[in-house]
């Protein structure tokens, strides 16, 4: 419980938020989530301004991406200082208190393609507003910059999806004070808030438990996949005891950027319709000679039906030598011709089929960082109305990570989709499932 001590006015918190006030030296980040009308930025905002009438500190309010001034916390600390007649000087880029000489500067961290840290150093406070924004390439360098003793970093935020880089860092961080609050937690919350919430809740439940609940959603609308959905293939349910025609496929993802890997995932039937992704092998190697020999011992070792590699750019070299030791090698070519119309290129077929397996629950993953890759995969229309999947290079600075995993198992679901008749050929009944005038072997 709080001590019984009396606030000044602009500290009237909800109650949820008055360990921010109590329990400030406790901690030295403080995640604050949930829906709208919880009262985060407000209270945060008057905590700040409150400090820096005590006291001098230096104050940074950032966000991942800053157009203008207006596009930060800088309106809701104006208004602030207006209501209270609070005693600083505003200008049209900082905050100054005219006794303590306190200031508050405002950042977009992500200026023309970098990570900006100016004026971080020796800050005493950083704000991230709207952290659920906040890339993983961002927080890695932005955090530690925040140095000085006593410093405390503070986030306020409607969590986007379930794997925000902010929360997955610091949730379970015992440096971290997390706090969710709604708007049935803040007094202060208006009753017309408030009605607007019960209306969204009677219309649109889904929108309700994003908007007004806090929760992150099930799948953004950039996203590909979903997240229960992706849940379910980790562990496909109800696969029938019938007999079936076994089909593998191996897919090698090759690596073309720097901290990339070379990544092989075999792709196994497990009943007529159902696939699991079996096995899958990383390295790291940047002697094209050494990468030629594992794949080829790989396809000795999982002896697949069809392989299918990356032939796109640093990759195509070693397609062209594997491919005179297995002939019936298959190219994948990400930048090259789609067989589906609404896919802008071979890459979008690919990831788009692969979507389609999992909403269908024909494909079971086992392993979790591929899921993670996947769940974090978005999607953008053209303006010619096809899909095209966001850039490896894009989704790395996202999550600290390329997805190479990612990459390889949706070549095996795009070889398994178009050219299962190859592993086929020896039946009596061949099944074409696309006739195409695209060679396969180019």
């Amino acid at each position: 419980m709080p001590p019984e001590i009396e606030l000044p006015k602009i500290l009237d918190f909800p109650d949820k938020l008055l360990p921010c006030i109590y329990e400030i030296n406790n901690y030295d980040y403080w995640l604050i989530h949930g829906g709208r009308g919880g009262g985060k930025s407000q209270s945060i905002a008057r905590l700040i301004l409150w400090i820096c009438e005590q006291r001098e500190v230096r104050v940074c309010c950032g966000r991942e991406t800053q157009n203008t001034i207006e596009d930060s916390v800088y309106r809701i600390l104006v208004d602030i200082i207006g209501e209270y007649e609070l005693d600083f000087d505003v200008f049209n880029n900082r905050i100054v208190h005219r006794r303590t000489n306190s200031t508050i500067i405002f950042r977009g961290f992500k200026e023309q393609g970098r990570v900006n840290i100016k004026g971080l150093e020796g800050v005493d406070i950083l704000w991230i507003d709207e952290a659920e924004a906040i890339t993983k390439a961002t927080l890695d360098i932005i955090v530690p910059t925040i140095r000085k003793t006593n410093a405390i970093v503070y986030f306020t935020m409607n969590r986007h999806v379930r794997k925000d880089a902010v929360y997955i860092e610091f949730s379970k961080d015992p440096d971290c004070k997390v706090i969710k609050i709604n708007y049935y937690d803040n007094k202060h919350c208006p009753d017309n808030l408030k009605k607007k919430a019960l209306k969204c809740k009677q219309i649109n439940p889904i929108d309700y438990e994003h908007i007004w609940e806090g929760n992150p959603l099930d799948q953004a609308k950039d996203y590909l996949v979903s997240s229960s959905k992706l849940d379910r293939s980790a562990h496909l349910e109800n696969i029938p005891n019938e007999k079936y025609k076994k089909i593998k496929c191996m897919a090698v993802d090759l690596s073309g950027n720097g901290g990339d890997q070379c990544v092989a995932t075999l792709v196994e039937s497990i009943s007529s319709i159902h696939f699991k992704a079996t096995k899958r092998e990383e390295w790291n190697e940047p002697d094209t000679d050494i990468t030629k020999g594992k794949i080829i011992n790989l396809y000795s070792l999982w002896q697949p039906d069809i392989l299918i590699l990356d032939a796109d750019g640093m990759g195509y070299p070693i397609y062209v030598s594997v491919k005179k030791a297995i002939p019936k090698c298959l190219a994948f070519h990400g930048s090259g011709k789609s067989f589906r119309k609404n896919a802008y290129n071979q890459r979008a077929d690919g990831y788009l089929t692969l979507k389609d397996f999992i909403d269908n629950e024909w494909l079971e993953i086992p392993q979790n960082d591929t899921r993670d890759e996947i769940e974090f995969t978005k999607k953008e229309y053209r303006a010619n109305g096809t899909i095209i999947i966001q850039k490896k290079e894009e989704l790395k600075e996202e999550i600290g990570k390329s997805p190479d995993n990612a990459d390889s198992l949706m070549m095996s679901i795009f070889g398994l989709n178009y050219y299962s008749y190859m592993a086929q050929s020896k039946e009596e009944d061949e099944v074409v499932y696309m006739d195409t005038s695209y060679d396969p072997f180019d």
